[in-house]
C-alpha cells in the first residue's frame, strides 16, 4: 500500500494526481503558493523499551495523562498510537509546524470505533481553553468538524457549560461551530485524509472524495501552531504533510 501511494504522497506530484474533478483547486493551491513545511514518513523504529521515542520532535501527553505509559510506538513504517488503560485523557501526540493558510495530508488508519482526530492548536491563544483551535474528527461512520477557539472551547462558552447552562441554551450557543457528515470507512484498512484550512473555511478530502467543510470565525485564527493527532482507542499514522499557503497576490 505504501509504495503504491508514492506519487500521491510526493511533494512534487499534484495531491491527486487521478482525480478529474473537485480537488484542482488544492493542486492549483501548492502549485502556485503551497510550501512544504513539515514532512514524516515514520520510516524508523525505537528501542523497544518501554518509552517513547518518535524522535522528529513529535512529543505526546503520556507523561502527564498516562503516568509515563509508552503510547506511540514506531513501527519502521509508520507509528501506532494506543490510549493506555491508566490514561485519564485521550493521547496526543503533536508536532509543531505553525501556519495560518495551510494543507495537509496524513494517512491513517482505525482500529476501532473511536476513530482518531486532527486537532489544530495554538497554545498562546488565552481565549480557547488549551489554546484548541480547530479539529477534525474521523469515525468509521461518522466525521466532524469544529471550531473549538469560538465554541465549545472559548472560555467563556466553556464557563457557561461548567456552570451548568441548558441544552438549549449551549445549542445556540455553538450554532454553526459543529457540523457532521456521514461516511462509510472500514476498520484496519488505510485512507487519505486532505485538510484545506483557508481563512475561515476548513475542507476536507477521504480517499479523493470531497466529505465536507465548516466555515466559522475561529478557524482563521493567525497561527495554528501544532498538529496533534487525538487517538482515544488505537490508531496508526503514516505520510503526513503539511503545506503552508502563501497569501494570494
Amino acid at each position: 500500500m505504501k509504495i503504491l501511494m508514492i506519487c500521491l504522497l510526493s511533494a512534487t506530484c499534484p495531491v491527486f494526481a487521478s482525480e478529474p474533478t473537485g480537488v484542482d483547486r488544492i493542486n492549483d493551491l501548492l502549485s502556485t503558493q503551497g510550501k512544504l513545511i513539515f514532512q514524516d514518513d515514520f520510516n524508523r523504529r525505537d528501542s523497544g523499551d518501554a518509552k517513547e521515542e518518535l524522535g522528529k520532535n513529535w512529543v505526546t501527553n503520556s507523561k502527564k495523562r498516562a503516568k509515563g505509559q509508552k503510547q506511540a510506538e514506531l513501527t519502521g513504517e509508520s507509528v501506532i498510537i494506543t490510549m493506555a488503560k491508566v490514561a485519564n485523557h485521550g493521547v496526543s501526540m503533536r508536532h509543531d509546524a505553525p501556519f495560518d493558510d495551510g494543507v495537509i495530508q496524513v494517512r491513517f488508519r482505525m482500529f476501532d470505533t473511536k476513530g482518531i482526530g486532527f486537532n489544530f492548536n495554538d497554545p498562546m491563544c488565552k481565549v480557547s481553553h488549551a489554546g484548541h483551535i480547530c479539529h477534525f474528527g474521523v469515525k468509521p461512520k461518522l466525521v466532524t468538524f469544529r471550531d473549538g477557539k469560538t465554541g465549545v472551547f472559548d472560555l467563556n462558552i466553556r464557563a457557561k457549560k461548567q456552570a451548568g447552562a441548558s441544552k438549549p441554551e449551549m445549542a445556540q450557543l455553538l450554532k454553526g461551530k459543529l457540523t457532521h457528515a456521514k461516511v462509510d470507512l472500514e476498520l484496519e484498512n488505510w485512507h487519505v485524509a486532505i485538510l484545506l484550512i483557508q481563512g475561515d473555511t476548513m475542507t476536507t478530502w477521504l480517499n479523493g472524495k470531497l466529505i465536507g467543510s465548516i466555515k466559522s470565525p475561529g478557524i482563521d485564527h493567525e497561527v495554528k501552531q501544532n498538529l496533534a493527532f487525538a487517538v482515544s482507542g488505537r490508531a496508526e499514522v503514516d505520510d503526513v504533510k503539511i503545506w503552508k499557503l502563501a497569501a494570494a497576490k
